[in-house]
């Protein structure tokens, strides 16, 4: 024990002596923290990937932080809900040459499973709950989406996260998922100092969850080798002719998808003037298949006759060719969904005669959509993804709180 204690008396010993004193510190690296709702660029018209993108551009960080475990990302396994980082932050990285810094700590296989029962917390369930852990990704906050790029900024958004930090549960027993997030979160900030030394001088744009934002600045604040600055002090949130330079049709595609297709298709706050703005540039931009069926959604949510909408369905199924969409946000290609769509891993085609299919079964013309679904089921190719099939039909096909939007 007391070799152990010399040795960490060692470690914490200043170094270099008393000539340390007359070595020069090195510049400060200039670390600038942006917090994030994860994937809210698809459905917030003022945090979009144009967005992110000017922001990037304008103030020129030598480095990208990630929220990503280093072993993770060198396999290139992202977690499935962080658009902002596989989507953008890592394609403009690499187009960039800027270096990448996965920062992102997770427990191990037997602590996840002896605090929470879990061994692996990023393992998906048969059919996905509708919302919240191991579910699609919602965003039942309506502030979501409408909250500008620099919402984290915001004293109060602060206030509020540290208010969970010292948030006690009545049972200690039951106290597990904040002591690990806290852990997390520390051990995200000491990889955030760690590579911040590779950049004296420079600045470092950290790209995070909100949630760990006020605990990282807090741990970073005393490290002499790091100035926080917030992203609203050296930027002005981009405007729509500056979002507009750095929108890609891919964005459209994903914007459009994500919120027409997926399960937040029927959410009341849905940015329907925007999505519209989205689908008729995107219809501009890559006419098809993909653009018309994604229009016909949005018809259909603006509340378009269901009798229209069958043809209409009915036709692109026709002209559809067996592509996917260009964007699915998909991860396991085994699987039938993707993280906010019960059938995202679909083609455009078979997607058309889904939707046409749940018109069927509005219109009372049940015989029609069970030949689709049959027609479907048999196309799938793996018994896993026909049971994935079966029972997400069952939840957004058949159900009528599913079906209608009002």
């Amino acid at each position: 024990m007391r070799f152990l204690f010399l040795l960490l008396m060692l470690a914490l010993w200043p170094a270099g002596g008393a000539d340390a004193q007359d070595v020069p510190p090195l510049p400060q690296t200039e670390v600038v923290i942006l917090g994030v709702d994860h994937s809210a660029q698809l459905i917030n018209r003022r945090q979009q990937p144009g967005a992110v993108r000017a922001f990037v551009d304008a103030i020129g960080p030598a480095a990208i932080c990630i929220e990503r475990a280093p072993d993770r990302f060198a396999r290139n396994d992202h977690y499935e809900f962080t658009y902002e980082i596989q989507d953008l932050l890592v394609p403009l990285a690499r187009e960039r040459g800027l270096p990448l810094c996965p920062f992102d700590w997770l427990p191990s296989a037997e602590d996840s499973a002896l605090g929470l029962g879990i061994a692996d917390l990023e393992a998906v369930p048969l059919l996905r709950r509708e919302a919240g852990f191991q579910g699609f990704l919602t965003f039942p906050d309506p502030r979501s989406r409408t909250h500008g790029l620099f919402f984290a900024d915001a004293p109060e958004e602060g206030a509020r996260h540290r208010a969970f930090y010292a948030d006690y549960p009545d049972r200690a027993a039951r106290d597990f998922p904040r002591r690990l997030f806290l852990y997390r979160t520390f051990m995200q900030a000491r990889r955030i100092a760690a590579a911040a030394r590779a950049y004296p001088g420079q600045r470092m744009l950290v790209v995070v969850g909100v949630m760990h934002k006020a605990d990282i600045e807090q741990i970073l604040a005393g490290d002499p080798a790091i100035r926080i600055v917030q992203p609203s002090a050296i930027a002005a949130e981009p405007d729509a002719a500056a979002m507009a330079r750095f929108t890609r049709t891919e964005d459209l595609a994903a914007i459009a998808t994500f919120n027409l297709l997926g399960t937040g298709w029927r959410d009341s706050h849905l940015d329907r003037a925007w999505m519209a703005e989205v689908v008729s540039e995107l219809e501009r931009r890559s006419p098809g298949a993909e653009s018309a069926l994604l229009a016909a959604r949005l018809a259909e949510r603006e509340g378009a006759r269901p009798s229209a909408m069958l043809a209409r369905y009915l036709a692109i199924a026709r002209r559809a060719d067996a592509g996917h969409f260009t964007w699915m946000g998909v991860k396991d290609r085994s699987r039938i969904d993707s993280f906010f769509d019960p059938f995202g891993n679909l083609p455009v085609a078979d997607r058309a005669l889904l939707e046409a299919a749940r018109i069927h079964i509005d219109l009372g013309e049940r015989s029609k959509a069970m030949a689709i679904r049959r027609r479907l089921a048999a196309s799938l190719g793996s018994d896993f993804k026909r049971l994935q099939f079966d029972g997400y039909w069952a939840r957004y096909v058949e159900r009528a709180a599913f079906r209608r939007v009002t």
